[in-house]
């Protein structure tokens, strides 16, 4: 029998699971997948079975009182993930004990389901679900002992082990079961932000420094998917700190670039705040067209207010023939309904599509109504850090655009926002008679020498004009 490295994994095949157990599951372990009904379990088993199984690397999944094996393949083909070819060439065997379950209880259980793992010798053995074990226990300490009968011969076997059941809060502390297991990981589901989401966490894995926070994740034709931004977003080291010192940006918008003096830091995060109608949208669609224009940057516009056609129409009315760039891969626009956000989940595909076109200029319409959800402000200064991060990491210049309430002193939607960025411009307008005028300023620009002060604009085809003729910069 071959003797288990401890330091081996096996990896998931659950999108971000295997960063959030830093690695994947060690070799040999015994684990509890524990949860609700409903919360995921069973699907998380397959996936993982489905991932691994070979002819050489067995999977055993045994079935008890949870439901029938003809039932359980029939839902199993909506998923991308099955195989049928791994149940045919044996890579995967389904077995149901419920019959001697029902009939004999857990007293012949051990014997039949340790036979067929001499039988097969798999490296997986799947349980599910472990809980009925309990159930049909005439005492704790027939159950303790079934239990260390069953880890005690699967860790003789070398197989790695998921124990499924609908083990609850007071199960954890006493039933004997997870004083003997390895790793425990906990799938429930509940309200949050107005929604109810899924949730993944990985409450004990022995000898892995795993990631113990909750992360939401989906169920979809995929099978799970674990958004975890604060395991999969955080900040790189410059890989040549002395190359990236002093690099720069020109915005490329009419005497803008002036106000901002040496220019934008690569990597930095901008807030464009305003109430409705001073111009935010118009800024970061010049600032994404005119970087591919003038500079050759490829930018990316992610959009939860305004349809792509919106925004393309309204390029155009503009003058900006933003279309013909996205035709040809330079500038994309992505537009997400503001019912259909999840934060966890957009905040990965925005790093992913950022990432996939090298894009260097990113325009974010708004940060207010991506986090509209968001109750907790550490909560909100968490995500708009992690776009930050995406940002920073990419090494392009962000522009996050966000309402402010009419006639408040704030310079940002929930009051948070302004310090995790890097810099602020400030856009507003006053009525002068019958008429509005509308100022942008540069409110705060780390590392920068900027000019100071408002400055009055118009909005006209060809884009943002500041009138301001004569602008003196700051001294450094």
């Amino acid at each position: 029998m071959k003797v288990t490295n401890l330091d081996e994994r096996i990896l998931t095949g659950v999108r971000n699971l295997d960063e959030v157990l830093s690695g994947g599951l060690p070799v040999g372990n015994i684990t509890v997948l524990a949860g609700t009904p409903g919360s995921g379990k069973t699907i998380l088993a397959q996936q993982i079975a489905f991932k691994n199984a070979t002819p050489e690397n067995s999977v055993l999944f045994f079935q008890t009182l949870s439901e029938p094996t003809a039932k359980t393949l029939r839902y199993l083909k909506q998923f991308s993930f099955y195989n049928p070819k791994k149940l045919e060439d044996g890579s995967i065997e389904f077995i149901d004990l419920g019959e001697i379950l029902r009939s004999d209880g857990i007293g012949d259980a051990l014997g039949l389901l340790m036979g067929h793992v001499k039988r097969l010798k798999p490296a997986f053995v799947i349980i599910d679900s472990f809980k009925v074990f309990a159930d049909l226990a005439k005492s704790h300490e027939e159950l303790r002992k079934f239990s260390y009968e069953i880890a005690i011969n699967l860790m003789g076997w070398e197989c790695t082990t998921l124990l499924l059941g609908e083990f609850n809060q007071q199960d954890l502390q006493t039933n004997p079961l997870f004083s003997i297991v390895d790793g425990i990981i906990s799938l429930k589901h509940h309200s949050e932000s107005g929604e109810e989401q899924r949730f993944i966490q990985v409450i004990k894995m022995r000898g892995t420094n795993h990631s113990r926070d909750e992360h939401t994740f989906l169920i979809s034709t995929n099978g799970l998917e674990v958004y975890a931004p604060r395991v999969t977003i955080r900040r790189l080291p410059f890989m040549d700190k002395s190359s990236e010192e002093g690099r720069r940006a020109q915005v490329g918008i009419s005497t803008l670039d002036d106000l901002l003096g040496e220019g934008i830091p690569y990597g930095s995060s901008i807030l464009v705040s305003g109430v409705a109608g001073t111009g935010k949208t118009l800024l970061l669609l010049e600032f994404i067209y005119k970087g591919m224009s003038k500079f050759k940057q490829k930018g990316i516009f992610f959009s939860f207010e305004e349809t792509t056609e919106r925004l393309i129409s309204n390029a155009r009315i503009m003058g900006w023939d933003i279309e013909s760039e996205i035709n040809k891969g330079n500038i994309e626009i992505i537009f997400i309904s503001q019912s259909d956000i999840l934060v966890e989940k957009h905040l990965l595909m925005m790093k992913e599509k950022i990432e996939s076109l090298g894009a260097k200029r990113i325009a974010i319409d708004s940060a207010s109504i991506f986090v509209h959800k968001v109750n907790d402000p550490q909560i909100v200064r968490e995500k708009i850090f992690q776009l930050g991060t995406i940002i920073q990491n990419a090494q392009g210049i962000g522009m996050f655009a966000t309402d402010i309430p009419y006639g408040s002193n704030t310079i940002s939607r929930f009051g948070v926002e302004e310090t995790v960025v890097d810099g602020v411009i400030l856009l507003t307008s006053e009525q002068k008679g019958l008429k509005r005028e509308r100022f942008i300023e540069i409110y705060k620009l780390r590392n920068t020498s900027h000019v100071d002060g408002k400055h009055k604009i118009e909005i006209k085809k060809g884009g943002i004009k500041i009138l301001n003729k004569k602008i003196k910069h700051a001294k450094k």
